[in-house]
């Protein structure tokens, strides 16, 4: 996903994730995530299904 659809799903009141999957900053102009991850096992722990 690009980060303008993660700020389009939050203002929908949607839950958001974000994996950082580059170096790239997410950009400051959008509305951040409701969670960030570097992973998809990490975004499981974090959303309690890591086991």
């Amino acid at each position: 996903m690009h980060p303008w659809d993660i700020d389009g799903a939050a203002r929908a009141g949607l839950g958001t994730a974000w994996l950082r999957r580059t170096p790239v900053p997410y950009p400051s102009a959008a509305r951040p995530a409701d969670r960030t991850a570097d992973s998809m096992a990490d975004l499981a722990r974090r959303l309690g299904a890591g086991g």
